[in-house]
């Protein structure tokens, strides 16, 4: 007896095109975002670009002036730590020391960064550096009643003007329209 052999697999055939869609061209493609001509920006934004760029610089400045004021740091930590033996005092201030400087160093370039970017036009980068300045403004009211050096405390105030000065050039009228949102 043989056994029933299957038939061989035959594919449908092929369906036969939509009506109506034989005669259109590739969709053209989509344009998302183009800029629009901003055009210079006024002056107002272009001092405060300026000012970001010293706040930068004056942050350098701050660096120098925390590492050259160790021994008022000992001096503040010792006394609020009075159970700290000498290693644990060095290990504090170098710590202390070594988070200034990297916090210094990310603050610079960070407000460089949003400089450039103001200066193009970013509404996103001056609400950022509305924050930071705010709180820029308050560290400096802050340090008024802290124990710092002197040189500190200047360096500290002249920062905290600038970032008065950069609020208040980046909420003019002219900044405003700069920022619009463009159609």
């Amino acid at each position: 007896m043989s056994e029933p052999t299957e038939p061989a697999y035959q594919p449908p055939p092929p369906l036969p095109p939509a009506p109506g869609y034989g005669g259109y061209g590739a969709m053209p493609p989509a344009v998302y975002g183009q800029p629009e001509p901003v055009g210079p920006a006024p002056s107002a934004v272009m001092y405060a670009v300026r000012l970001m760029f010293v706040a930068a610089a004056l942050g350098l400045v701050s660096l120098v002036v925390a590492l050259s004021t160790k021994s008022t740091l000992r001096a503040a930590i010792a006394k609020k730590n009075p159970d700290f033996d000498s290693q644990k005092l060095n290990t504090a201030v170098n710590v202390a020391i070594g988070a200034g400087v990297v916090f210094g160093i990310v603050f610079v370039v960070l407000f460089v960064l949003l400089a450039l970017q103001v200066r193009k036009g970013k509404n996103w980068a001056r609400v950022v550096t509305w924050v930071i300045t705010g709180l820029g403004i308050v560290s400096a009211l802050a340090s008024l009643s802290q124990t710092v050096a002197a040189a500190s405390r200047a360096v500290g105030l002249v920062s905290g003007l600038l970032d008065v000065a950069i609020v208040v050039l980046l909420l003019q009228k002219p900044s405003n329209a700069f920022f619009k949102p463009r159609t």
